[in-house]
C-alpha cells in the first residue's frame, strides 16, 4: 500500500517555508502605504501601493500555472522566495515614488510566484485519499501567517524603525530558501499540453465555482484587515491583538477535524457551517464593545473563514487533473487577491458614507451568498446521482 502519512520530512519543511514567506511579506502590508506617505505621495499614488501588487501576482500565476504542469517545482519555489528576499532589501533605497510603486509590480509578481508553486508541491506531498486533511493543514502556514503578520509589522515598525522592519522580512525570506533545500519535490512527468493561451490560464473554467466562492469569501477578510485596529481605536478597545491570536489558535487547533470532515462528507456541509459562523463572527464583532466580544468573534471567525478557505482552496485542486493543480492554484491565489483588493477599494469608499460596525454588517452578507451558492450546488449535484 502507497505510503499515507501527511508529516513527513518534506511537508514539514515545505510549511516552515510557507509560513515563514507568508509572514515576512504580509508584515509589510499595513506599513507601506504609511512609508509612502512619508514620502509625500498622493493618495492615488498610496492606493496603487496594493493595486499594483495585485495586477503583479495575478498577471504572473497564468505563466507559473503552465510552466509548473511539466517542470521542476522546487527550483521554481527557490527561486521566487530568493526574488522575494531581494526585492524586500530595495525597498529602504528607493526615495524616487514611481520606482517604489514598480518595485510594488515586481514584488506582487515575485509573490505569485511563490505562493503557486509552493501549493502546487505539496498537493504533489499529500496523499491523494487525505488531501482535505493535508491542505487543511498546509493551510494553517497561509491563514496564521496571514493573520497575525500584520500585527508583527505594526509592532515592529512602532517599537523599531522601517528598515528593522524590511531586514526582519529579509531575514524570513532567506530562512524560507533554506528551508526549501529540505524539501523533495517528486519530478515532474513531461506531458503533451495545449500551447499557452493566457485569457485560459488565468482563470481555469474547471474551477469556476470554487474561485467565485473564494472571490467571496475573501471580502470579510479584507473587511478584517483594513478596518479591525481602526475599529478597535473608535471602540476605545485596547487589546485588539487578541481577534488575531484567537482566530490563528481557533483555525489551527480546528485543523486535524475540519480536514478528516472534508475527505469523508465532501465540500458542501463543511463550507455552509463555516460560512454561517463567519456571518456570525462579523455580526457579533460589529456590536463589539469590550474583550469578551472580541473573544467570541475570533473564535467565531477563527472556526468560520479559517476553515472554509482551506476548503476551497482543496475543492478547487481536486476538481482538475494532476497536470493541471498549478493552474487551480494560480486561480486560487488570484481569487484571493482580487477579493482582497475589491474588498479594501469599495469599502474604503463605503466607509466615507457609514459606520465601521455597519461595514462589518454588510459584509458579513458575503458569508450568506456563500452559503446559499453552496447549498444550491449541493442540491444539483444531489439531483445529478439520482439521475443517473
Amino acid at each position: 500500500m502507497k505510503n499515507q502519512r501527511i508529516f513527513n520530512k518534506s511537508f514539514l519543511f515545505l510549511f516552515i517555508s510557507n509560513f515563514l514567506v507568508f509572514i515576512g511579506f504580509e508584515m509589510l502590508l499595513p506599513i507601506l502605504p504609511a512609508y509612502l506617505l512619508s514620502m509625500n505621495a498622493s493618495s492615488i499614488q498610496v492606493g496603487l501601493v496594493t493595486s499594483l501588487f495585485t495586477i503583479g501576482a495575478v498577471l504572473i500565476r497564468p505563466f507559473v500555472g503552465y510552466y509548473l504542469i511539466d517542470n521542476q517545482r522546487k527550483s521554481l519555489a527557490i527561486s521566487a522566495s530568493a526574488a522575494l528576499m531581494i526585492i524586500t532589501m530595495l525597498y529602504p533605497f528607493l526615495n524616487i515614488i514611481w520606482l517604489f510603486l514598480l518595485l510594488r509590480l515586481f514584488h506582487g509578481a515575485a509573490w505569485g510566484v511563490s505562493t503557486t508553486a509552493n501549493s502546487t508541491i505539496v498537493v504533489d506531498l499529500i496523499p491523494k485519499t487525505r488531501l482535505g486533511e493535508g491542505m487543511g493543514y498546509f493551510s494553517i502556514s497561509t491563514t496564521v501567517g496571514a493573520i497575525i503578520a500584520p500585527s508583527i509589522g505594526i509592532l515592529i515598525y512602532d517599537s523599531f524603525s522601517f528598515d528593522i522592519l524590511i531586514w526582519s522580512s529579509v531575514v524570513l525570506s532567506l530562512l524560507a530558501v533554506i528551508a526549501l533545500q529540505f524539501v523533495y519535490s517528486p519530478t515532474t512527468v513531461k506531458r503533451e499540453k495545449q500551447p499557452f493561451r493566457f485569457l485560459d490560464m488565468i482563470f481555469e473554467k474547471d474551477v469556476w465555482f470554487p474561485a467565485l466562492l473564494t472571490v467571496i469569501t475573501t471580502l470579510g477578510f479584507g473587511a478584517i484587515i483594513t478596518f479591525l485596529v481602526l475599529f478597535g481605536k473608535q471602540k476605545g478597545l485596547d487589546h485588539i491583538f487578541l481577534f488575531f491570536l484567537i482566530n490563528a489558535t481557533v483555525a489551527t487547533l480546528l485543523r486535524p477535524f475540519t480536514g478528516k470532515w472534508y475527505d469523508k462528507k465532501g465540500p458542501w456541509s463543511i463550507i455552509i457551517m463555516s460560512a454561517v459562523l463567519g456571518f456570525l463572527s462579523l455580526v457579533m464583532l460589529s456590536y463589539a464593545t469590550n474583550d469578551l466580544h472580541l473573544i467570541i468573534a475570533a473564535i467565531l471567525f477563527g472556526a468560520g473563514y479559517g476553515t472554509v478557505m482551506p476548503c476551497l482552496q482543496t475543492w478547487t485542486v481536486q476538481k482538475v487533473s494532476e497536470e493541471k493543480s498549478g493552474a487551480a492554484n494560480a486561480t486560487f491565489f488570484s481569487s484571493f487577491d482580487v477579493g482582497v483588493g475589491v474588498s479594501a477599494f469599495v469599502l474604503g469608499i463605503l466607509a466615507e458614507w457609514i459606520s465601521l460596525e455597519m461595514i462589518f454588517r454588510v459584509v458579513s452578507l458575503s458569508y450568506i451568498v456563500v452559503a446559499v451558492l453552496v447549498y444550491k450546488d449541493f442540491l444539483n449535484v444531489k439531483k445529478r446521482y439520482k439521475n443517473i
